[in-house]
């Protein structure tokens, strides 16, 4: 199971433990110790980071701001039990998924202690914003000058580098050695301050425009279209015996928006036909149209083109609001599959950022929701995909002759993999992963990522080619969601979580083709189970009949 991010640590827990946790958690242990009735709150602020977070100083007491305010799940060792009893095949509970009601009234915090911080944190001068349906997270609104009163404290304004060669991201971070700190009773009941960012920009997008068009895609042996890859990994017999996604919700969670025309020339051009998607905002409007977000629903909507697509978006690709909105989306328990082609460092986001989207994860597990997530191009590992409650799609290199027949596939020497940085090794993987540091291993399994052989995307009215995991993981989830149709003309449930399956059912593993070549700077595949493919790529109709 992955390691319990600690609760709240009561009044009376003594000093030694209070270190322990504090060794545990990689920041301060919330009630260890504290100057007249203020404790030690845990944070998920970043800290000045070579290469990744700027201080440029004391922020502006009149900046505004956004925080998220995170709690624990309520028996958690309980939860992590009721999982691995959900995805034994030996147990009656086999499949046995809760509702989110069921969730809510046995694992989410107590309504008392969240509205008891709510209140707290209106009499400091905050606005409570959002309140999420699990209870897991309120957002709140006020000023820097607000935050520095309440929590004792001085903001900075930050900058984090974007790794994809974008504008700097701002939000508010601590010093080095700064705490926040609370009164007991109030850091009793709550988990942490997981954000502080900006607030969102709510500048209008300008309207659609022009017309959906049909026109072929550029013609690149090297590149691949959706038929192709259907054929390479077996969707195709799925497909041919009807199966397409009917009957099944397909979520696509995102930090901006698209172009509707975009998807459907896309859709039109590959011979698709399908309903556009359904779109909610679970946050401010998004203000930005992006490729990620364009190549996530195209290729998941494409390969389920019977499926109700549904597009879960936040307002913009800041930890606010993408933490509320991933767990959001979860906590209505409105679709089966969950797609996030999202990847950040794990080794520059605090443990309370990985614990939130690790808890909300765990709900999804419980429900019956296969989320899947990419590992990321760093060939390191990233969150939200060092959760073991997560599928975590890695990479490959996908050949294919001119008739679209499979010409070999090795490791990707960008997918991102090892051993998590913080998060313990699940109980499906002990005795499997070929290692001892006791950490979850990524990842789980693999498809093309290469942009030597890139997937062909439509976006803003061109064609053009992309490579990375974030291809991978919406094909991936489109894939999952025709398997769930198969299994529901069966009369059979959703999969939900793949992965306890994955490591300890030799038939399931069988339905992957095991690569054996190819490396990341870091580890080789090889046969079997290893770092940078998992178990291998999919033969998807093979997957569904293995999988009880």
């Amino acid at each position: 199971m992955a390691r319990p991010f600690s609760r709240i640590a009561r009044a009376g827990l003594s000093r030694a433990v209070c270190l322990g946790l504090t060794a545990a958690l990689g920041a301060a242990a919330i009630g260890c110790g504290g100057d007249g009735d203020l404790t030690t709150l845990a944070d998920g602020l970043p800290r000045p980071m070579e290469g990744v977070y700027f201080d440029f100083g004391a922020a502006e007491d009149d900046d505004a701001l956004r925080v998220l305010v995170g709690f624990d799940v309520r028996d958690r060792q309980g939860l992590v039990q009721r999982i691995d009893r959900m995805y034994d095949p030996e147990s009656a509970e086999f499949r046995d998924y809760m509702s989110p009601d069921d969730w809510n009234a046995q694992y989410a915090p107590a309504a008392e202690d969240v509205e008891e911080v709510a209140s707290w944190l209106e009499e400091q001068g905050f606005s409570v914003d959002r309140k999420a349906s699990n209870r897991l997270i309120l957002q709140v609104s006020g000023t820097v000058g607000t935050f520095n009163t309440a929590f004792t404290t001085e903001l900075r304004s930050m900058g984090r580098e974007n790794h994809t060669g974008g504008s700097m991201v701002y939000s508010y971070g601590l010093v080095k050695g700064a705490a926040l700190r609370v009164p007991q009773q109030i850091a009793e009941r709550m988990l942490a301050v997981v954000t502080a960012d900006e607030p969102a920009d709510t500048t209008p997008l300008q309207n659609e425009g022009d017309d959906v068009v049909t026109e072929a895609p550029p013609d690149d042996a090297a590149s691949h279209t959706l038929t192709e890859l259907a054929g390479a990994y077996n969707l195709t017999e799925l497909h041919a015996a009807g199966h397409k996604g009917a009957g099944e919700k397909l979520g696509i969670f995102v930090g901006a928006t698209f172009l509707f025309r975009d998807l459907q020339s896309f859709w039109t051009s590959m011979g698709v036909t399908r309903a556009a998607p359904e779109v909610v905002n679970l946050g401010e409007d998004p203000s930005i149209r992006y490729l990620e977000t364009t190549i996530d629903v195209e290729w998941a909507g494409g390969l389920a083109p019977e499926a109700d697509l549904t597009v879960y978006q936040g307002a913009d690709a800041r930890n606010t609001s993408l933490i509320y909105a991933f767990n959001e989306m979860i906590a209505r328990g409105e679709v089966s599959v969950v797609s996030n082609s999202f990847a950040r460092r794990e080794d520059a986001e605090p443990a309370p950022v990985r614990e939130q989207y690790n808890m909300a994860a765990m709900q999804a597990a419980a429900m019956g929701i296969t989320v899947v997530v990419a590992s990321g191009n760093s060939a390191e590992t990233d969150t939200p995909s060092s959760s073991a409650y997560v599928t975590a799609i890695g990479g490959t290199v996908l050949s294919l002759d001119e008739n679209g027949q499979r010409l070999g596939e090795v490791a990707w020497d960008r997918s991102g993999s090892g051993p998590s940085l913080s998060m313990r090794r699940p109980s499906w993987q002990e005795g499997v992963v070929p290692d001892s540091t006791g950490m979850r291993a990524v990842v789980d399994v693999a498809l093309n990522a290469s942009p030597d052989h890139p997937y062909i995307v439509y976006y803003l009215s061109e064609w053009s080619k992309v490579g990375g995991t974030s291809l991978a993981t919406p094909a991936f989830a489109g894939m999952i969601t025709c398997l769930n149709s198969e299994r529901r003309a069966r009369g059979l449930p959703p999969v939900g979580l793949l992965n306890p399956l994955l490591y300890r059912d030799a038939k399931v593993q069988a339905a992957f083709r095991d690569m054996t070549e190819g490396a990341t700077p870091f580890f080789s595949a090889g046969p079997g189970w290893d770092y940078p493919t998992g178990w291998g790529s999919p033969d998807i109709a093979k997957l569904a009949a293995a999988i009880p």
